[in-house]
């Protein structure tokens, strides 16, 4: 073939060349795309190297004799689709969610998937060298399934202009992910023929128009759904010039597509496998209910369900549902809600420990308690309403007008600030920025009076510098400065609390006894040396505190979930008396649950008895009679509580950095009973926000998004972005 090409590219299956004398090459490049293979198969098969789980409904077209006609496309053994391969097993699962779900379901609960430590393409490859340096290339596939049909492949082009690239070693040279069909080597040397052509039916075309449209809609509806984007944003000049420059020409779904169409189609599929699975939980649960408002005042809440898996050491949660909240709904209309969304996802109240509220509606809270539900205050929540009464009070709130004038000047003024930058960098406070706090999430305002006190030496000075301002709106009094640094100082505590949940993979709790008791016993207790201002504040707080969790419902459970987590049952955060109150309960709760196993056990010994008495006694039996064995002489429950109770009390306390989950699932074989009681406590969290959420920064990036979502996609874009897991 001759032909004298500077340049060539594929372009959406279009060949684009620079040079006009190469017309024979043309005719060539043009010819090969449009061919089509048709190949006919008798079996399909699969690799050894394919270790996952979802290649058991899978299978490359193959002869009789297994040998693999061509790897481009794959078929689904249960419905013989064909689907095109391309190097991960992302389509794979994704066609037995849409057509097999039960299937994927029986799957995936059998053999669940792993995340692989190296990609399935590295894989590929080092098992591919491997069986070819052993001679091994016609080894034995990991499935073999016999079925008639044939396959049509189309042609595919790309173009190489690596000039170090050699045909002979092309597979070690070229990306294996990458599909050749034409490959221009030397493209400068034109005294050399330089087109070769490498017809490789091993690796997928990644010019396939359909394949690549369905990645760009999954890509941009997936960055809606995890970022928490309105979906007119694909509409955005910017944003379609983005996705134009990194891959062009492509199309971009419109806003109505992705609100009607794509969403929809997502959250259905999500929807149905979480209620699926839930429908398998045979546990106790923990709900959330998060109210909230969005830009229009408009109030929702939002239920969330946390669950341990049996057998797993992590808790799990799933957002269930996002609902308008009306002003004017009272009990009888939340019960109505509430009814159906318990049945919507099949909860039953008996397996429902406790609910964590976060929220002031009197009706949805009546509506909860009237269901038998023991309801435990959000921590994250009790702590934003105590601060912003802090915040609330007249005085404070007059301070807190002028810092935010004080910040917004110095920020709107250049010499300012400048002058800001330099001084914090000679005290060192450049890494804590003075910025304008956002005050629905009350740590933002703190945060904001605690930059502003560490400033206090250099903010005077700065402000005398900035013209047409009237200073008596920025002059803060010396008693003003006391009343900031009162407040500091006294919501520190509540500080450091965010701080500690923040930490935990999954704050529980067990956690709020030990809090609330250290923060009413110590930080929030009066000292001589305080203030007029910092006693009030301090007085005020504690009283929140314990009103919010003085219900005795609720302080006994806090307590038995405390008592059963194995890092604080050493700790003084309870007298006594109360650590007496709450081991009845626990014994009663332990007792219970040992009889109805052994009540269970005892039905099946029953109906062995009769073909037990058939049998010949042993010599053992003979020499000391049937007294051992009968259930008279069996350890009685209450007697197997005092056992188990007494094991777990000899046990080392756990340190506090240390998992509870982990540490049952660790010594479940010496208190069995003991830890499947501690498993119904500890699927309750101790505020309805993941701890992802919890620092001040990600608390307002996701209240501002969440906020301008348009109601009618408020519960699918909440429950997706809460839900939705990445392909690996």
């Amino acid at each position: 073939m001759a032909g004298k090409i500077k340049r060539a590219r594929v372009l959406n299956g279009d060949i684009v060349e620079e040079d006009e004398e190469s017309n024979e090459v043309n005719e060539a490049i043009s010819k090969l795309m449009e061919e089509k293979h048709v190949y006919t198969y008798k079996k399909l098969v699969v690799p050894m190297s394919m270790r996952s789980i979802y290649w058991k409904f899978f299978g490359f077209p193959a002869t009789d004799d297994g040998n693999i006609l061509t790897k481009v496309k794959i078929v689904c053994i249960l419905c013989k689709t064909q689907i095109a391969y391309n190097r991960n097993t992302s389509n794979l699962r994704m066609h037995l969610q849409n057509k097999h779900a039960q299937e994927l379901v029986e799957l995936e609960a059998t053999n669940p998937p792993r995340k692989p430590i190296i990609s399935q393409e590295a894989k590929d490859r080092r098992a591919q060298k491997r069986l070819l340096k052993a001679g091994l290339a016609a080894a034995q596939h990991i499935y073999t399934t016999s079925a008639d049909g044939t396959i049509q492949v189309d042609s595919g082009l790309q173009f190489v202009t690596d000039p170090n690239v050699s045909l002979t070693s092309i597979e070690e040279d070229i990306n294996i992910g990458q599909p050749l069909r034409v490959m221009i080597k030397n493209p400068t040397n034109t005294s050399t023929q330089n087109l070769a052509f490498l017809m490789s039916e091993e690796i997928p075309a990644q010019h396939n128009v359909m394949e690549g449209k369905s990645a760009i809609l999954d890509a941009i509806a997936e960055f809606v759904i995890i970022d928490l984007q309105l979906p007119e944003v694909v509409e955005g000049r910017g944003f379609q010039k983005l996705v134009a420059t990194l891959r062009s020409p492509c199309e971009i779904p419109s806003k109505n597509k992705l609100e009607e169409d794509i969403i929809p189609k997502i959250y259905e599929h999500y929807k149905d496998s979480i209620v699926h699975n839930l429908s398998l939980l045979n546990t106790e649960v923990g709900l959330t209910v998060e109210e909230w408002k969005s830009n229009t005042e408009e109030s929702y809440v939002t239920f969330s369900i946390y669950y341990q898996h049996p057998g797993e050491i992590s808790l799990d949660f799933k957002v269930l549902c996002t609902m308008h909240a009306p002003e004017d709904w009272e009990e009888a209309h939340w019960g109505t809600a509430l009814d159906s969304l318990l049945a919507e996802w099949d909860l039953r109240i008996d397996k429902i420990t406790a609910v964590v509220v976060a929220t002031s509606k009197s009706g949805l809270l009546s509506a909860l308690v009237t269901r038998g539900l023991s309801l435990v205050p959000c921590l994250l929540y009790t702590l934003h309403v105590c601060a912003n009464a802090c915040f609330g009070d007249p005085d404070v709130a007059m301070i807190l007008s002028k810092c935010r004038v004080i910040i917004g000047a110095i920020i709107g003024h250049p010499s300012a600030c400048v002058t800001m930058t330099m001084q914090e960098q000679l005290l060192e406070l450049e890494d804590s920025p003075l910025m304008m706090d956002y005050p629905e999430v009350w740590i933002s305002t703190y945060n904001m009076l605690e930059q502003l006190v560490l400033r206090r030496s250099i903010v005077s000075s700065i402000l005398e510098g900035i013209d047409r301002i009237d200073q008596e709106l920025i002059d803060l009094a010396p008693d003003e400065w006391k009343v900031i640094e009162d407040l500091v100082t006294v919501l520190e505590p509540f500080k450091v609390t965010i701080m500690t949940l923040s930490e935990e993979k999954m704050p529980l709790c067990s956690l709020l006894k030990p809090l609330l008791w250290q923060l009413v016993s110590s930080h929030l207790k009066t000292k001589d040396t305080d203030s007029g201002t910092a006693k009030n504040f301090k007085e005020s707080l504690s009283e929140m505190l314990y009103e919010r969790y003085a219900d005795p419902n609720v302080t006994l459970l806090l307590q038995i979930a405390t008592t059963l987590d194995p890092r604080f049952k050493q700790l003084p955060y309870a007298t006594e008396e109360d650590k007496t109150l709450v081991a009845a309960p626990i014994k009663e709760m332990l007792t219970k649950l040992i009889q109805e196993e052994s009540g269970n056990q005892g039905a099946s010994k029953v109906d062995e008895s009769p073909d037990r008495k058939k049998g010949r006694m042993t010599r053992m039996e003979k020499l000391l009679g049937e007294q051992f064995s009968s259930p008279k002489h069996r350890m009685p429950a209450e007697e197997k509580a005092d056992l188990q109770l007494t094991q777990y009390q000899s046990e080392a306390t756990a340190a506090l950095d240390h998992c509870p989950l982990q540490w049952w699932s660790n010594n479940a074989a010496k208190c069995p009973h003991l830890a499947r009681l501690a498993q119904k406590y500890n699927c309750v969290p101790a505020c309805c926000a993941p701890p992802c959420r919890i620092p001040a920064e990600a608390q307002i990036l996701y209240d501002t998004k969440r906020a301008a979502l348009p109601p009618h996609l408020v519960d699918k874009i909440l429950f997706l972005n809460a839900n939705y897991s990445l392909p690996e």
